[in-house]
């Protein structure tokens, strides 16, 4: 055998090599994908057996809109996680969780709502938001979530870029409730841009600067939903990382109703 046939040979080998270590790593990485997303849906399931959730009491919001406020049993709840703060539902997508607040918000980006590890994640509020177990509020609110590709999470968090889902008016209301406030939010912009600070900042130095920063998220919206705004209403942010890139998927929403 020529030399020139010898070093093809390797060559080749070194590719097959190279190919067998790259399928079992993804083979390894797919596993790991599903039992992360098998032992989060069984945590879910858990949380839906064991908490009764209703949706029974129907409130008017803009004088024309009919919106059911979710009602938790958070005793339960708080049972299995001290760390929960509330419960966040959107309709128009697969959003509807526990929410929990850390320390960091490190913790919840790889363990799930009863602390185990898990790549999945949980939905959880900014750590640099006020404590909302002692019911305030900062005048923006910031809940993170993971894109998975299960839809699961925030995973069905870009819907709200869509036509589809803004033809459905009731869409544009989310339910976030904190244990003694059950709160309803109206949807005013929706969008994509970069990994940035600036639309998850929680703590404004005055009124004006406030109000600066509700232009910038509004003139940002993919769309105009026709929501007034002024530096008097609280804000709802909902983050989580586009499908490409450092990108993040964002929807912001103000406080239209709320109930002790």
């Amino acid at each position: 055998m020529s030399n020139q046939k010898k070093k093809v040979n390797k060559i080749i080998l070194i590719i097959r090599v190279i190919s067998i270590v790259v399928i079992i790593i993804s083979l390894y990485y797919i596993y790991n994908w599903y039992v992360d997303n098998e032992k989060s849906e069984e945590v879910v399931e858990e949380i839906f057996n064991e908490v009764e959730i209703s949706n029974e009491e129907v409130v008017i919001v803009d004088n024309r809109t009919q919106t059911d406020i979710v009602k938790i049993e958070y005793e339960k709840l708080l049972n299995i996680n001290s760390d929960t703060i509330g419960w966040i539902k959107a309709p128009g997508t697969n959003i509807n969780y526990p929410v929990v607040q850390a320390n960091d918000n490190s913790f919840y980006l790889n363990h799930s709502f009863d602390k185990s590890y898990n790549k999945s994640g949980w939905i959880f509020a900014d750590y640099m938001n006020k404590n909302l177990k002692s019911d305030q509020l900062d005048k923006n609110t910031v809940i993170y979530g993971h894109n998975r590709e299960n839809n699961s999470m925030f995973g069905t968090l870009s819907n709200a870029l869509t036509n589809q889902w803004r033809k459905k008016i009731e869409n544009q209301y989310i339910n976030f409730s904190t244990i003694n406030k059950d709160m309803l939010w109206r949807v005013f912009s929706t969008y994509t841009i970069e990994s940035e600070d600036y639309y998850i900042q929680t703590k404004f130095a005055s009124s004006r600067e406030y109000d600066t920063f509700l232009k910038t998220l509004s003139n940002r919206s993919t769309y105009d939903f026709g929501v007034s705004l002024s530096s008097e209403d609280n804000i709802l942010t909902l983050s989580t990382c586009t499908n490409i890139g450092e990108g993040r998927t964002v929807v912001h929403a103000k406080l239209v109703e709320i109930k002790e």
